[in-house]
This record gives structure tokens, C-alpha cells and sequence, in this order.
């Protein structure tokens, strides 16, 4: 069985966004009832909670929630109760869904990154609250907006905020772990870190939920039409591809890509991409004696959005091909999400995949998925991956796996952002020890414009047989501008660095 995208040009990643929220500014206007003799702020919000059904979301630099206090109040109204708990008229409170935000209006302009760029640039860490263990490709997103972006493997991000945005607010999600509004304060720390905490789901819930993962996956499917995009978007999306020699970065490429993006009914016209800026790294000494490129991995990217170039775990006859298992039942935003785990049946020879699907409980629209090929099987066939290859090497694949996920927008999903990575063990005719080659690609879409057909070109139009690491790029350090990027990776950022170091003594 072949599959459904050509991964003989290498694979690709998605990204995940956060569902839209309703922001209302005005507080419901509730009345409260707190007698407290010595309890912390924390506690007295707790109690309030309780009370209204409204969660509480501040920045702990600006609220000290294990302060104690001495707190009563007898049926006062709920921001007038707020602001006699926090004494602080410099407060001011955000509706949004069910969660009121805690912020302070700034007072200071945002700093931009230079003259040419209009934008504020806010760098940090998400992180597990409490093991402190980075949480990599959890999505950041600018409430109001449809800008987004990702952290990196090691849960960094640098986010860049319009300037004319005077009190912007994060939206950071992360599946399994409760979604945080962040206000953003200028002037801002030169890094900070934000702590998500997980979700925990009652046990009730979680057996009045179980349910059938064959009924679950084939109801998802007939909802496809009416759950995704069915009109044209363009889309602004960061793409990355690196090709690593054991710890060695060899190759590096990025670019900022404009996308057409065509509806999703299978019969709908393929996507389109433009190159709108790009840079590459090249790092190839004499002792590299492989060369691996990448062709076609933004297209290979492209077809990664599974929900439109559907692989054989998700076509109508899954069941011939696959067994499944409902796994879990976790939170993503404010949505519930089943967990839905798949594996080839056993009398099936050659790789096929296994993974998870995340489905939203309540749409049953696909979220995400994580998938990878058979790890035990498959070394059989390295010619899903390469186009070409020279007969005096060996070559044997021991990894492909990837990440696809999904982001609502007008009431609509679409493609968010994708992962690939391909390990291959690579080694000379009559040579005992080779090399480990790992190649990856990420695409991130940093915005979208639903509704508007871009029409780019042929000209202008990548072409499917393209190699990025081959176009006539530039590397400059300030080269991205206004546009949203995913941060490199520390051993990433050594090999930039030091090729940066190496340029300028070059020019010099």
C-alpha cells in the first residue's frame, strides 16, 4: 500500500493555535460574598470562583497571591469587591469567556525592535508550573489577531507585537494543560517564563465519556465538510529545514512563505506558495563526504495537512488497515479532547504508522495528530525517502515521525502547523561505522486572512522540485522584520552564531 504524500521528498511539521475566545470588557455584575479572617489573595479568588463560575488570570509579578489578608464583603457587586481585595486602582479587568484577566493598564509605549521595524519583541520560556520542564511547540497566540506563533523544542519563543497593540494579551495553549491569558507589560523583562499547569479531568467525566474509537473516528470523518475550511485563505506562514551530521548543523534553510490555501473538500485545487524573504546556511567541510538536500520540503510540508491529503488512518476504510484504542481523555483550551491511539494490524508486512489523534469532544474536529512509521519495520524501506542516492552507500531509515495540528478561526479549522523529523543511518561500501543523518522541517502559519484567494504567479510559484538550501540566499542577522519566526534551538543557535562570526571575518 502506498501512502497518500510524497515522503521521498522528506517530511514536514504543524503548529497549534488556540481557540478563538469571546472578550467581553465589561464584569458580569454579580454580587459576592467573602468573610475571611486570615487567608491568602489566592484563596479569597478561589472563593469567589466558587461562587460566580469565573476563573481569575494575573500576572504573578503583579499580585502576590500568598499574601494574607484580612477580607469581608456582604453582597458587593464583583468588581467593586476585586478592587477592595487588591487595593490597587491601577487595576483593571478583562472578561474573556469564562475567565476575567488581572492586568495594569501600561503606561509606557512599547520599545520597537528598530526604525524600520514597528514591532515589540517579547522572548521567554513555557514551561511545566511544576517540574519547570520546557513544553516544546506549545502555541502563543495574540488574542484579537490572527498572529501566532510556536515555542521551540526547548519551549522558547520570541513573539513579535504590533506596536500599535497598547495592552496586548497572550494566549498560551498546550494540550493536557490548562490555557493561560497573559497581559503583556511594558517596558517588559528581558525574558520571562510562562508556567502552565496541567489539567486534571474528574473520573466521573472521564467514564461518562468513554466511547467506541471506531463510531468516534468515522462520525469525525463524515464531519470533515462542515468542521473545516471551505473557502480559499492566504496565509502567512515561517518554514525551517535542517540537515544535521551527527551533532554537526550541515545545512539550515528558513524562509517567511505566503500561502493560498485552497478549501478542504478533497476535490478542491491543490495549495500554492511564494518565497517572500529567505536566508541559508551552508556548513559543509571536506570530511562531509554526504551530502543529503532536501527536495520539495515546503511542498512536503504542504501535503502534511492531513485533513486535506488524507493518509490510509484517516480514509473511510481505516478499519482494513488499522486497530484502534481510545487512550485518553484530556483538556485543550476550555474543549475536552479524546485521545484516540492507532496502530497497523499485525498480518500487515510492510510500515505502515502508528500514532494519536486528538479530537474535540464536542465537533469531533481533529485537533492534531502525532503519527510516525513502524520503527520495527521501517529499515525495509528507505526508498520512501530518498529520490536519488549514489550505489557506493548504504542507507537505512530508523525514524520518521511527525506532528500535525489544527487552529480554529471563524468558526473553522485549518492548518496550524507542522513537524517532521527522518533519522537515517547512513555508511560507506566496506565501512564498518557510518554517520547518523537527521533531517527535519518545521511550518508554522503566523497568520491568516480567511476568505481572501491570493493569486501568486507561476513565475513566482515554488516548484515542487525546489531545494531551498540551493537558492540564492543571504544570511543577515535583522533579516526577518515584522514577521513571526520560531526560535532555533541552542546547538542551532552555536552553528548560526559561529557562521555569523565567520561571515563577518570574511567581509572583513
Amino acid at each position: 500500500m502506498t501512502g497518500p504524500f510524497c515522503l521521498a521528498t522528506l517530511f514536514m511539521i504543524i503548529l497549534f493555535p488556540s481557540p478563538p475566545l469571546q472578550c467581553q470588557d465589561s464584569i458580569p455584575e454579580i454580587h459576592v460574598t467573602v468573610s475571611s479572617k486570615s487567608r491568602n489573595i489566592n484563596q479569597v479568588l478561589d472563593e469567589i470562583t466558587l461562587q460566580t463560575g469565573y476563573n481569575f488570570t494575573y500576572n504573578a509579578g503583579l499580585i502576590t497571591g500568598k499574601q494574607r489578608v484580612q477580607f469581608s464583603v456582604d453582597s458587593l457587586l464583583l468588581e467593586k469587591t476585586l478592587d477592595s481585595l487588591l487595593q490597587d486602582p491601577q487595576f483593571a479587568y478583562r472578561l474573556i469567556d469564562r475567565n476575567i484577566v488581572i492586568y495594569k493598564k501600561n503606561k509606557f509605549a512599547p520599545i520597537p525592535i528598530n526604525m524600520e521595524v514597528n514591532r515589540f519583541i517579547l522572548k521567554g520560556r513555557v514551561l511545566d508550573s511544576r517540574s519547570r520542564k520546557p513544553l516544546p511547540y506549545a502555541t502563543i497566540a495574540l488574542f484579537g489577531t490572527n498572529l501566532g506563533s510556536i515555542s521551540n523544542q526547548e519551549g522558547e519563543f520570541s513573539f513579535k507585537i504590533p506596536e500599535i497593540m497598547s495592552d496586548p494579551l497572550l494566549v498560551v495553549s498546550y494540550m493536557g494543560y490548562k490555557q493561560m491569558l497573559l497581559p503583556v507589560s511594558y517596558p517588559a523583562e528581558e525574558e520571562i517564563n510562562i508556567l502552565l499547569e496541567r489539567e486534571m479531568i474528574p473520573l466521573q467525566e472521564v467514564i461518562i465519556r468513554f466511547a467506541d474509537p471506531e463510531l468516534l473516528l468515522s462520525e469525525a470523518l463524515n464531519r470533515i465538510p462542515s468542521n473545516y475550511m471551505d473557502d480559499h485563505a492566504t496565509m502567512t506562514a515561517f518554514y525551517r529545514e535542517s540537515v544535521k551530521r551527527n551533532d554537526h548543523c550541515m545545512v539550515y534553510s528558513e524562509a517567511v512563505l505566503d500561502v493560498a490555501k485552497g478549501p478542504y473538500p478533497q476535490n478542491s485545487t491543490g495549495d500554492r506558495v511564494r518565497i517572500r524573504k529567505g536566508r541559508k546556511i551552508i556548513d559543509v567541510s571536506t570530511k562531509d563526504t554526504v551530502l543529503i538536500k532536501l527536495r520539495s520540503g515546503i511542498y512536503t510540508s504542504l501535503s502534511l495537512d492531513v485533513i486535506k491529503s488524507r493518509p490510509d488512518f484517516l480514509t473511510d476504510d481505516f478499519l482494513n488497515w488499522y486497530d484502534l484504542e481510545f487512550t485518553d481523555l484530556m483538556t485543550y483550551g476550555d474543549r475536552l479532547v479524546y485521545v484516540i491511539s492507532f496502530r497497523q494490524k499485525s498480518h500487515i508486512q510492510g510500515p505502515l504508522f502508528r500514532g494519536q489523534l486528538y479530537l474535540d469532544q464536542e465537533h469531533l474536529a481533529l485537533l492534531a495528530v502525532d503519527f510516525e512509521y513502524n520503527p520495527e519495520l521501517i529499515h525495509k524501506e528507505p526508498g520512501l525517502f530518498l529520490v536519488s542516492s549514489s550505489t557506493k552507500i548504504r542507507i537505512r531509515p530508523t525514524l520518521a515521525r511527525y506532528h500535525v495540528d489544527y487552529r480554529e478561526t471563524d468558526g473553522k479549522y485549518h492548518v496550524s502547523q507542522v513537524r517532521a523529523e527522518v533519522e537515517l543511518k547512513v555508511r560507506k561500501r566496506r565501512q564498518w561505522i557510518g554517520a547518523r543523518y537527521r533531517i527535519s522541517i518545521e511550518m508554522a502559519i503566523t497568520d491568516v486572512i480567511p476568505g481572501e484567494r491570493l493569486r501568486i504567479n507561476a513565475a513566482d510559484r515554488v516548484n515542487p522540485r525546489t531545494v531551498l538550501s540551493d537558492e540564492p540566499f543571504q544570511f543577515d542577522p535583522s533579516f526577518w522584520g515584522i514577521y513571526n519566526t520560531i526560535k532555533p534551538e541552542a546547538s542551532l543557535m552555536e552553528s548560526i552564531q559561529r557562521l555569523e562570526y565567520n561571515l563577518q571575518e570574511i567581509n572583513e
